[in-house]
């Protein structure tokens, strides 16, 4: 049976441990937070000694703020004094919230949230709990938030928390716009939540407006103000489509590497650019570079002339090209005709020229330069290898052809022209035992009539056939520097020769910039950082002000022994 002393002595012992423990936590309590004053703070939805504080150092700091009314002023007294108006509290705070900076008022709605107490409404609480959030960015983008929307502080700082990913809404973005800051608006534009329709450089000036037109607009942005920008990618993209003289660059960039290919024909480099084109001119690259193996491109592509010297350094055509298919061929076909006339291929330099040549009933005409060009090199053809015909009347019926296309090539008065064809007017009516060498020295050697280093030229090919042992080469090569040597003492100097061709700019192709292969005018990159804190707690401060407008008129109804309701 137990003792009923014993059992009344440690009943007596439990009790003043009890006592002990509550003496005890009452310590640890701020003092002014009593169990009687906290009984009636709990009426307002303050519970425990920590909240009590919160609320307290609030009221003291906005006890004197000027903008108060008496009544305000002295129900905000009273509360600090420890008797609090439950009607006529949260009307009087939240007008001294007001008055206070924005900095402060989040101060105190964090250290309120942090004592949980709840003086607002349920989509203030939401934004509340976000804003007082030491991860906003994760909370806005959790499935439970993204719904949570508020003014246009609060809009702003959901688009700075999640770095752009939350977009600000359209009805607040006007409103924003004017102050918000710069790194903030490249955020938006990062993702696509600022377009050039919103034109948000009109709310800002100077500079930040370029800056934004250039983000957004870049098209509206003028050389003057691409300078001003310092916006080097424009300037040279600008320049290359001038014509200008680009500066080179390390490394290298897209307009480095055009000018390379397309300019000066670096075919080396043509992977480099294809790696630094974007996609849709990559695209048109590869579609240049596959159509060169059978001479075969899209129509757009044939009519930039700007890319014709890529074009047929990447083609080298296995049989006579069609001149008459664009102007583009008829100048491909020309230059064909003559590189095969001067490595000594002249069964093939005739089928082409017979491709301009030849009567045609249907097609259209070729620009009367090229076709002097083509009548010269046929004359040419025909009366070299006259001299390889099997008799005498295939050999005269060769010279007259000759004679009919250098007729027709000096038909417009061409002085080279006339003179072609005075030479062969001579070899026709001298005999064939007294006819000098018809073909010209230069083209023999492979070279351009005139050519300068020309000599220089005979040593090497004379070194090269020495080595090959090839006697037969060595003599031919002999004679045609012979036959120079005596043009040069000779009155007439190199006339004396059948010139080909009549002029050699006919062959050249356009030195024009092309369209094609030019990447559009991208938007200026980014310039700003990321936001900084200090910005980001700025336009947390002004969302915390637009949460007053979420402030209870009354206190939560509160059970006195439970938690709020």
């Amino acid at each position: 049976m137990t003792d009923p002393v014993a059992a009344r002595r440690a009943a007596i012992a439990a009790e003043k441990e009890r006592l002990a423990r509550a003496r005890e936590r009452r310590g640890r309590e701020p003092a002014g937070a009593n169990g009687f004053a906290q009984r009636k703070w709990r009426w307002l939805g303050v519970n425990g000694g920590e909240a009590v504080e919160a609320v307290l150092a609030m009221l003291r700091d906005i006890v004197e703020v000027p903008a108060l009314t008496d009544d305000q002023r002295d129900t905000l007294t009273r509360a600090v004094a420890g008797t609090p108006d439950r009607e006529a509290l949260l009307p009087a705070v939240r007008a001294g919230l007001t008055a206070l900076k924005p900095e402060d008022v989040l101060g105190h709605l964090r250290a309120l949230w942090a004592a949980e107490v709840r003086w607002l409404n349920a989509p203030g609480s939401e934004r509340c709990r976000i804003l007082c959030s030491t991860a906003p960015g994760l909370e806005l983008v959790s499935t439970r938030s993204r719904a949570v929307s508020g003014g246009p502080a609060f809009s702003l700082f959901a688009t700075a928390a999640t770095r752009g990913a939350i977009p600000v809404p359209n009805a607040v973005l006007a409103q924003v716009l004017p102050w918000a800051p710069l790194s903030v608006l490249d955020d938006l534009v990062d993702h696509g939540g600022l377009m050039a329709e919103d034109e948000p450089w009109r709310a800002r000036d100077g500079n930040e407006a370029l800056y934004l037109r250039a983000r957004l607009a870049p098209k509206s942005v003028d050389p003057h103000e691409a300078e001003r920008l310092g916006w080097h990618g424009m300037l040279r993209r600008r320049a290359f489509l001038a014509d200008e003289t680009i500066v080179r660059q390390e490394p290298e960039d897209v307009w480095d590497l055009l000018y390379d290919v397309v300019r000066d024909l670096q075919l080396a480099s043509l992977d480099a650019l294809d790696a630094a084109l974007p996609r849709a001119q990559q695209i048109e690259l590869r579609d240049l570079r596959s159509g060169a193996f059978v001479g075969q491109w899209d129509g757009d592509t044939v009519r930039d002339e700007g890319l014709w010297k890529l074009m047929a350094a990447l083609w080298r055509p296995t049989a006579p090209v069609d001149p008459r298919r664009s102007d583009f061929y008829a100048l491909v076909a020309l230059n064909h005709a003559f590189d095969l006339l001067r490595s000594g291929d002249l069964e093939g330099a005739r089928r082409q020229a017979d491709s301009f040549v030849r009567e045609r009933t249907n097609g259209p005409s070729l620009p009367t330069g090229l076709m002097d060009e083509a009548y010269t090199i046929a004359a040419y053809l025909a009366a070299v290898t006259s001299t390889d015909v099997e008799n005498d009347r295939a050999a005269r019926e060769q010279l007259a052809l000759a004679e009919t296309y250098a007729q027709k090539a000096a038909a417009n008065g061409d002085p080279v022209a006339e003179r072609n064809l005075a030479h062969v007017r001579t070899w026709r009516s001298t005999t064939k035992n007294k006819r000098g060498e018809m073909a010209n020295p230069f083209i023999e050697l492979g070279l351009d009539h005139g050519a300068q280093g020309w000599e220089r030229h005979c040593r090497d090919l004379f070194r090269q056939y020495e080595h090959e042992g090839d006697q037969t080469a060595q003599a031919r090569l002999n004679r045609a520097e012979g036959r120079i040597q005596d043009a040069e003492r000779h009155e007439a100097g190199y006339d004396v020769f059948f010139q080909v061709p009549l002029d050699r700019a006919r062959y050249e192709l356009p030195d024009a910039v092309p369209r094609r292969l030019v990447p559009p005018l991208e938007p200026m990159p980014r310039r700003t950082a990321l936001t900084s804190g200090a910005d980001l707690e700025s336009i947390r401060a002004l969302a915390a002000v637009e949460l007053l407008d979420d402030f209870r008129s009354t206190a939560p109804h509160l059970d006195r022994h439970g938690p709020t309701r």
